[in-house]
């Protein structure tokens, strides 16, 4: 494991790539006030709080509208990620959701919600031109499918997560995920939980959540959503949906690694 010094070095350069801060909070949140307490002066110059006041209006927002989130007892979790958990969210973003629900439901899970939808329009949709302070469910992720790829960016991403519904489940997500303790260097009590998962949909469900799957792959080519179908197919074998652009973490994890290379 790397000392956990040049850790947090790492992770504040790859905050300012995004024009944010890391706070106190946050450090001892992940590493433990002990780890704070030892930091260098000049360390601790580097550490202060977000004052971006988009924040707490956008949470609110999102914490307001949870109901058009839940649907029967398949939800685990929400958390807020994005622009909006990262500390720089402008007021014309949208908010980024990352939903956990029960195993073979997760299709099933988007078609409903996406149906639903059509009556309250809080949740973006492709027909959207203005997307401020929608909900936007970036990741929709299944049980069987809380773990991980190890790198910064998701590193960032699961440190990062603001719950809004089932706080306590966020430990589970963690624990999923070693890498964060053996790589990372954070607290072992993050990665603690009494959370057990709940057992597979029914047949019948998980026979709906298949055949949803492929309509609404369908629907995206004949709507000229270019999906990425091969990233859709692996994904889904893996309990993941992702709408966000992988382009865009690459570039994220690419240019980090550039400057921070040039400072050391």
């Amino acid at each position: 494991m790397r000392p956990t010094t040049e850790i947090l070095m790492m992770l504040i350069k790859f905050k300012s790539l995004m024009n944010a801060s890391l706070s106190d909070s946050k450090v001892k949140y992940i590493w433990g006030k002990k780890f704070f307490k030892n930091l260098d002066k000049d360390m601790l110059k580097t550490l202060k709080e977000n004052e971006n006041e988009n924040i707490e209006e956008k949470v609110n927002i999102a914490k307001s509208n949870i109901t058009r989130l839940e649907l029967f007892k398949w939800v685990k979790f929400v958390g807020i990620s994005g622009s909006v958990a990262a500390g720089f969210a402008k007021d014309e973003d949208d908010i980024d959701l990352f939903v956990v629900v029960k195993d073979g439901t997760m299709w099933l899970y988007r078609a409903i919600t996406t149906f639903r939808n059509l009556f309250h329009n809080k949740i973006r949709a492709k027909r959207h031109k203005n997307i401020q302070n929608k909900l936007c469910i970036n990741l929709i992720c299944e049980e069987r499918g809380l773990k991980f790829e190890n790198d910064i960016f998701n590193f960032h991403e699961l440190m990062f997560l603001i719950s809004i519904y089932n706080k306590r489940y966020i430990n589970n997500i963690y624990s999923k995920n070693e890498w964060l303790i053996t790589d990372y260097g954070v607290k072992k009590e993050l990665l603690r939980t009494r959370e057990v998962s709940s057992k597979k949909a029914i047949l019948p469900i998980r026979i709906l959540n298949k055949l949803s799957f492929f309509a609404q792959l369908a629907f995206m080519k004949l709507a000229r959503h270019n999906p990425d179908k091969e990233r859709l197919i692996s994904n889904s074998k893996k309990g993941k949906i992702e709408f966000f652009e992988y382009d865009f973490r690459e570039k994220m994890i690419n240019n980090y690694l550039k400057e921070f290379k040039s400072i050391n």
